[in-house]
């Protein structure tokens, strides 16, 4: 992911969607979360499997509501590239992934995600967005 790629407004607009992933999935904003994908995106982890399409990512967010047993998440990303080219792009960030809960914050996973963009609507979204854990093949 070498040069700088697209408008200044596209690159704006990208930085935002990663910004407001985390902020929609911590704020438990599950609605938004969703409509941050293409109409036949997919969210893939290795914890909780592939979910495509609004269907999968729908059943996504109830799996991982689920899994959070009262806690809050804190998705801390860094180191945000990627590349456009015309209305499609890729990119990656790093992901420090906290659990807090009872007054005890735990850092559970570091990990990268990497991702294809498009946009779709008018609005970047992203169509793909994959986790890989640190440490795991």
């Amino acid at each position: 992911m070498g040069n700088f790629s697209g408008t200044i407004e596209d690159r704006e607009e990208i930085r935002d969607l990663y910004a407001r992933y985390a902020d929609t999935l911590d704020n438990r904003h599950y609605q938004e979360w969703i409509d941050l994908f293409t109409e036949d995106g997919s969210f893939e982890s290795t914890r909780f499997g592939k979910h495509s399409g609004r269907e999968g990512l729908e059943k996504f967010t109830r799996i991982y509501r689920d899994s959070l047993g009262g806690a809050q998440s804190r998705h801390v990303i860094a180191n945000v590239l990627f590349t456009i080219d015309g209305d499609h792009g890729e990119g990656s960030c790093y992901l420090l992934y906290y659990h807090c809960k009872e007054g005890r914050v735990q850092q559970s996973t570091i990990a990268n995600y990497r991702d294809t963009l498009r946009r779709d609507g008018g609005r970047w979204r992203f169509h793909t967005r994959k986790v890989c854990v640190d440490g795991r093949a």
